[in-house]
């Protein structure tokens, strides 16, 4: 069926790499083996069980190309016992054995190499601080590899990021005035790097690559709730979007990579440079095995995509091609109570030792920023019917009670809306609730009263089956895969939709214009802002569900 669909699509290249289960690295021990062969000396490394290419070039410092170009059957995968070749420090550069990688620029004196780990290109809103922080190295070690004056650097400028401790040795060499031999390792301009550059200028071509990363061959290993059976619905609902796209944007192709993360660990998937020549990253799917990959998406200038996990919206701090999909709990309380009126009266209720703490907190801080006057009720279900008293002196006869209910405690929740409906039923107070999203997930809990009191909950997901958009994706998901979606279908479809026509839309230059993007979406409401006005994105936007008392539920969302 995968193929059938396939080929009602644009070009795809499905990549089945590597060895099948993902660990988290193990340690890797430095080898005290050491051979010499024409010259050059090496360590000799006994893989072990569970350990990658990408745990093994760190602990080694050295680059996964090098280790590639000086063991070719590296390219066909790791297997515990192999034995591989690793350079030794000041054999990494030798001529005799390896070319040096396009991005290992080397400085050379007639005495010995000084390693340089990057060549990186200045963007708009970095400075000499964020880079150096970037590499693992000191502000003055750039700038004495590049002759920086004042530790003044310009935008597009290209900075050499040596190795920690290379510098010094590069000043002695000034010092001792010693005439370098510089010699940059770089290749002419290729493909690559041309379709990079017409990226950043933002020019619109015909065609596009974007690569897929997602765990599809079984349980993931590095995760303890995700089956992958859950990804392939993921995968089909991105295929249907693909589909819509192809027919809104005629004339434009899209190769799309899909790399199975259960075959070959996501962090070799980037150190293999499986992934140069993307336009668009949309993966991994767990924050956990994100951040290698982002770090080679970063160095390369390609936007990366977080689609599933709602943690991880911390990267967001170092890399600013980063988008994280999830809405941040903070951004979805600030739509809840923005939705609260400043004439009603207000209380927040929360309990009393709670395990919701940083949630109070969070809301208390919505409540202040927001100007709005509240009053406050803590107890601990053991008080019972006692606490009635203390309900109603927090509550009006004239007017609303707007009550914010920080809590996601179905024992706590149930406790305090059987007090309430005393208090509405048998006093005629008038109420409107205001919750989270988990209470649409208890089991005991009378959803009439959810009605009854004009419950709003602030979600970052939520599906309008009434929605023509929703009918019509259902419909195609039965016709084509005899199944019914899964919330991993719609947001899949909500995310190659918004990104990959994004992409359509502004090339290269999705970052400047993603904030005024939008798209009519399944479950989602995406409104991506910079974090802290230069870092990555972060998804600010929300669906207000509220219930009615004629036992409807609506959104108002724009995208249904």
């Amino acid at each position: 069926m995968r193929n059938l669909l396939i080929l009602l699509l644009l070009t795809f290249t499905v990549v089945p790499l590597g060895c099948r289960a993902q660990y988290a690295p193990v340690k890797v021990n430095i080898s005290t083996e050491i051979t010499t062969i024409d010259g050059v000396s090496y360590y000799v490394h006994t893989v072990e069980k569970r350990q990658t290419l990408y745990s093994i070039s760190r602990s080694y410092n050295v680059s996964a190309e090098i280790l590639i170009n000086d063991n070719p059957e590296l390219k066909q995968g790791l297997k515990e016992g192999d034995k591989i070749l690793i350079r030794r420090v000041t054999d990494y550069t030798s001529p005799e054995k390896v070319t040096t990688p396009a991005k290992q620029a080397v400085v050379k004196d007639t005495v010995s190499p000084v390693r340089i780990q990057a060549d990186h290109l200045v963007r708009w809103y970095e400075n000499l601080a964020s880079i150096s922080k970037k590499y693992g190295v000191t502000e003055e070690e750039i700038a004495i590899v590049n002759s920086l004056s004042g530790g003044k650097i310009q935008a597009r400028q290209v900075l050499k990021i040596p190795y920690p401790g290379e510098a010094e040795r590069f000043a002695q060499i000034q010092r001792d005035d010693i005439k370098p031999i510089t010699e940059i390792k770089s290749e002419e301009p290729d493909d690559e790097k041309i379709e990079a550059k017409r990226r950043r200028s933002g020019a619109r071509r015909g065609s596009y690559t974007a690569s897929l990363i997602i765990p599809m061959g079984g349980r993931d290993s590095a995760s303890t709730g995700h089956i992958s059976g859950n990804f392939v619905e993921f995968y089909q609902g991105f295929l249907i979007a693909l589909e819509d796209l192809k027919e809104e944007f005629s004339g434009i192709n899209l190769e799309l990579r899909v790399f199975d993360s259960d075959r070959i660990p996501a962090s070799e998937i980037a150190l293999r440079g499986d992934l140069k020549g993307s336009d668009l990253i949309i993966g991994p799917v767990l924050s956990a095995q994100i951040e290698p990959v982002l770090s080679f998406a970063h160095s390369n200038d390609i936007p990366l995509v977080s689609p599933v996990d709602p943690s991880g919206d911390e990267l967001s701090v170092r890399y600013p091609n980063y988008f994280h999909v999830g809405t941040p709990v903070a951004y979805q309380q600030k739509a809840l109570i923005e939705s609260v009126s400043a004439s009603g009266n207000i209380v927040l209720i929360f309990e009393e030792g709670g395990q919701d703490s940083r949630f109070v907190q969070i809301t208390r801080q919505m409540l202040q920023d927001a100007g709005l006057r509240y009053k406050t009720l803590s107890y601990t279900i053991l008080g019972g019917r006692s606490i009635l008293p203390q309900f109603e002196n927090r509550l009006v006869k004239e007017g609303i009670n707007q009550i914010i209910v920080a809590s996601n405690s179905e024992a706590f929740v149930s406790d305090v809306l059987r007090n309430l409906n005393l208090m509405q039923s048998r006093s005629g107070y008038s109420i409107k609730l205001f919750g989270t999203p988990w209470w649409r997930h208890f089991d005991n809990v009378d959803i009439n009263l959810y009605h009854t009191m004009n419950l709003s909950i602030s979600m970052q997901y939520y599906v309008e089956y009434n929605s023509e958009n929703v009918k019509r994706f259902i419909a195609r998901f039965r016709e084509l895969y005899n199944a019914e979606p899964t919330a991993y279908s719609f947001q899949a479809y909500d995310v190659a939709y918004f990104f990959l026509g994004a992409l359509y839309n502004y090339g290269g230059d999705i970052e400047d214009n993603i904030g005024k993007y939008n798209r009519k979406l399944l479950q989602s409401d995406y409104k991506f802002i910079r974090r802290n006005g230069d870092e990555g994105f972060i998804n600010s936007g929300v669906r207000v569900l509220k219930y009615r008392p004629d036992f409807s539920t609506d959104t108002g969302s724009p995208g249904l």
